[in-house]
């Protein structure tokens, strides 16, 4: 069955996998359908945006400290840095094939940042990027969303403008961050070994990294960024060290 041109069946479907009703092989389809029809990821994109609202209003809980120290053994704190990850096939296999996933959520990132005409509608979470953008459009810029490869929920936004040294970070959810750890973002160029961006901060607002150069010499080759659990202060050898906790398609919006 196919959804193309049965817009009361795909509002219905893109609402309930926005929601998480949509379960089991009907989510599986419905993932494929999202990445062979823009059409679809939008409807999806609309929906993850009315429904934001709604989470956002949900107080935080405090998880138990067991909760920290069940997930400290598990990354391994305790011992020696795991390594190999960065260099497993296996590793960059499965990245590749979450990036098609990921497009989706790029695609809600998009959504909520152009300019859309006036309509009667809920309110929305917007992603405003720190740019002084002309009227009706949006200025060049270099795009990420960073999701979680388990769940494809959108975690970190980053922009860049093209002749801009500013990176700009936006966390999504800050109850990813660990105490006594960091998160570190890494460029991923394709054929190259990772190459550090900086830290991830636990600013509420939108957060800039200084890059050694402009975006359209420090990103241009870069298909893919990623954000590593490092030790307190980044990676002691300038190589990515801890486990890789969220990626996503790094593209040109222009």
């Amino acid at each position: 069955m196919k959804i193309n041109g049965k817009s009361e069946l795909q509002e219905r479907l893109a609402a309930e996998y926005a929601l998480g009703t949509l379960r089991g092989a009907a989510r599986t389809r419905f993932q494929l359908w999202m990445r062979e029809d823009a059409s679809t990821a939008l409807a999806v994109a609309r929906w993850e945006a009315r429904l934001a609202p709604m989470a956002a209003a949900v107080a935080a809980v405090a998880p138990p400290a067991r909760v920290w120290r069940a997930i400290r053994q598990r990354i391994g704190q305790a011992g020696a840095p795991r390594r190999g990850l960065w260099e497993s096939l296996a590793f960059w296999r499965n990245l590749g094939l979450a990036a098609s996933g990921m497009a989706a959520a790029l695609l809600a990132a998009i959504v909520l940042i152009a300019p859309q005409p006036p309509r009667p509608a809920p309110a929305q979470v917007v992603l405003r990027l720190p740019q002084t953008v002309p009227s009706g459009e949006m200025a060049a810029s270099y795009l990420a969303v960073l999701s979680d490869p388990k769940t494809q929920k959108p975690i970190i936004v980053v922009s860049a403008g093209r002749s801009s040294t500013d990176l700009w970070v936006k966390t999504l959810d800050p109850s990813i961050h660990v105490a006594d750890r960091s998160l570190e973002l890494w460029a991923l160029p394709a054929g190259q070994a990772p190459k550090s961006l900086g830290l991830v901060t636990a600013a509420e607002k939108m957060a800039a990294i200084k890059l050694v150069a402009a975006a359209d010499r420090s990103l241009a080759d870069v298909p893919m960024l990623a954000v590593s659990l490092e030790p307190r202060g980044g990676s002691p050898t300038g190589a990515p060290t801890g486990p890789v906790l969220f990626s996503g398609p790094c593209v040109k919006y222009w």
